[in-house]
């Protein structure tokens, strides 16, 4: 029964928030520096008793803010990269020679994909996001919900103060609370008037714009999971949206498919939580502030020293000192000073080469050599492919762990959502029971299938001048395996190349 007050679901559901959120304390303290440090105030609110009020502390060094945006400006154009087909799905042996499957699979790879455009999606404004937390914080998280009525899926990114989850013996996220506030107008809009406990129906009839209350949504796997039943229990995952005001479960429904999907950077097993470049850069970054700190207060100093005076009397113009001004009673009769500046040297002994270094740790935290090419001039097509090959290399794991979280997971919900939408189309006989996959078709994953074709022309540049002494050379190379491996490597749509039967039947 929603709106029922005490309700023992909506008490567990808070009381898991604060569990979860009493675990991970050792990590917020160090969030909330980076936050300010790196990210952004708006993305702290960890220990802070009121997270909506503005801290007074600020960053007063912007390099490492630069750095972790070009950081993630690289992984949003390496990963998904709206301007290129970053995804796709495929059957396990990557070939089918079947044209209504080729045909098939390209229908869906542009509808899944259609479905992350900003029409339907706030996606790639929610990509940037995420990769700016896991960049920073080593960690992140994503929600998305079909909005039917608006004929949208919402892809919003949360904010890591408001949301906490749990893994589960393989690292999967299991369960996770979401906690946001909303006047008692936004709660009547989301979960309807009538499932409002008395207080919230209350300030929602009457109006009321100005006061917020807490609400959580609490979802975990469902143990009493029946697949054929309807309603909550036919459903994998089950979620519950609860107000604290009274405790009350304002909306109960489920998931087929888990909605949150929370990427991380670099994880030690069993950890809930990781850490990113933004944690390696952090110590250098605390310092880089706090030169910065240390040359401003001795630059004030220098250029706004503090006055020495015997009394009050001395001044005439009560302590203050205006240039071009005449300072009556500065000195005494026989000439002797009596306002002098306190005898403070102005110099911290931090040298420009003792800044640059910290800067240059920083920007290696974040791979800022690999990452930035701006400004780059006269690279050969070799050197810009051994540079993405480079950074292939360094990158690999944590590319491959946030694909693993975030995009393999999201991608299947999406094709599923479609799926029981009806905004697929069945597939053909011979698809039917051939199981899919997901292929990313990003600059990251093409650049190292780009290698492999770059390495294939090699080898034919290579081989040619010797056939002329040898023909018996190029007969060792497959022709069909060598368009099939060229067509990979240029993501070219299956459509455009016909099967090896069908090239055959036409010689």
């Amino acid at each position: 029964m929603l709106g029922l007050e005490k309700d023992p679901r909506a008490e567990d559901a808070i009381r898991r928030w604060g569990e979860l959120k009493g675990l991970r304390a050792c990590y917020e303290q160090d969030w909330e520096e980076l936050a300010w440090m790196i990210r952004g105030p708006s993305r702290g609110g960890f220990t802070a008793a009121n997270p909506e009020l503005v801290r007074d502390k600020k960053a007063l060094s912007s390099a490492p803010i630069v750095a972790q945006s070009n950081f993630a400006s690289g992984l949003f154009g390496t990963m998904t990269n709206p301007a290129n087909r970053w995804m796709g799905l495929k059957t396990p042996d990557d070939f089918t020679d079947d044209d209504a499957g080729k045909a098939w699979l390209d229908i869906v790879n542009k509808r899944v994909l259609n479905s992350f455009s900003p029409a339907v999606s706030p996606f790639y404004s929610a990509a940037i996001q995420i990769f700016s937390d896991v960049s920073t914080f080593g960690n992140g998280a994503q929600y998305d919900e079909v909005r039917p009525a608006e004929g949208k899926i919402m892809d919003v990114t949360l904010s890591l103060a408001e949301v906490v989850y749990a893994i589960d013996a393989f690292g999967r996220v299991d369960e996770f609370v979401r906690k946001t506030k909303l006047s008692a107008i936004q709660a009547a809009r989301q979960f309807g008037l009538d499932a409002l406990p008395e207080k919230l129906r209350d300030k929602a009839i009457a109006g009321n714009h100005t006061d917020k209350f807490e609400v959580y949504q609490h979802v975990r796997l469902n143990d009493d999971w029946w697949p054929r039943a309807l309603g909550p229990r036919g459903k994998r995952w089950v979620s519950l949206h609860v107000v604290a005001d009274g405790a009350s479960v304002v909306r109960e429904g489920g998931y087929d498919d888990m909605p949150v999907q929370a990427p991380r950077w670099e994880v030690d097993t069993g950890q809930t939580y990781g850490y990113g470049p933004g944690s390696i850069a952090m110590p250098d970054a605390r310092v880089s502030n706090q030169m910065d700190d240390a040359t401003l207060r001795a630059a004030q100093f220098a250029a706004d020293p503090t006055l020495l005076a015997p009394d009050r009397e001395t001044w005439a113009l009560n302590g203050a000192v205006r240039p071009g001004s005449t300072i009556y009673g500065g000195v005494n009769m026989s000439g002797q000073r009596m306002v002098a500046p306190l005898d403070r040297v102005g110099q911290t002994g931090l040298t420009l080469d003792m800044y640059n270094r910290r800067i240059e740790n920083i920007r290696d935290a974040f791979h800022w050599s690999l990452m930035n090419l701006a400004g780059r001039s006269g690279m050969t097509a070799t050197e810009i492919i051994e540079r993405q090959e480079e950074k292939q290399r360094l990158m690999a794991p944590h590319i491959g762990r946030v694909q693993e979280e975030y995009l393999a997971p999201k991608i299947a919900r999406r094709f599923f959502l479609l799926w029981r939408a009806r905004q697929l189309p069945p597939p053909p006989e011979s698809m039917s029971e051939v199981p899919l996959e997901v292929e990313y078709l990003s600059a990251a994953a093409m650049a190292q299938k780009s290698a492999e074709g770059a390495s294939v022309i090699r080898l034919l540049q290579d081989v040619t001048p010797l056939a002329q002494i040898k023909p018996r050379l190029m007969d060792r190379i497959s022709e069909d395996d060598l368009v099939e491996v060229l067509h990979e490597a240029r993501g070219v749509p299956a459509r455009v190349l016909r099967s090896r039967e069908q090239a055959d039947e036409m010689e």
